[in-house]
């Protein structure tokens, strides 16, 4: 799956505030909450964009099949770099074809959307540290 990340110019009053244990303790808080908040939006996402589909069987023609929820269930959060960066994202090997879609199926963007949504929320807790 492409990767999606980002990244916050100009934080050099955020590096000066994170030399202090309390501000460390705060920021570590901020990226757990966010990741697992991002993982749960993304979620949400999959249980309304995720329909079904339509499949060729044979004898029976054109058939609906049901959602499994296997890409939902394989979300996962990952915490690194000693708490301050968090990572997102869905495990199956067909998730990139939902997400950004081929030729034969529009996309279905669940993870996307949520990030645009959860990252405008994690830039605003980070400048909260700034101006603490």
């Amino acid at each position: 799956m492409p990767r999606i990340s980002m990244s916050v110019a100009g934080t050099e009053k955020l590096s000066r505030k994170l030399q202090s244990d309390q501000y460390q303790r705060k920021a570590r808080r901020i990226v757990k909450r966010n990741g697992a908040d991002l993982s749960d939006k993304t979620k949400n996402n999959m249980s309304r964009v995720y329909t079904g589909h339509y499949e060729w069987k044979k004898g029976r023609g054109k058939v609906f099949v049901k959602p499994t929820g296997a890409t939902s269930k394989s979300v996962t959060v990952q915490i690194k770099n000693g708490g301050y960066s968090a990572s997102v994202g869905a495990h199956t090997k067909y998730s990139p074809y939902l997400e950004m879609g081929t030729r034969f199926m529009a996309k279905r963007p669940a993870l996307i959307p949520a990030f645009r949504t959860q990252g405008q929320i994690f830039i605003k807790d980070l400048k909260s540290i700034i101006n603490d």
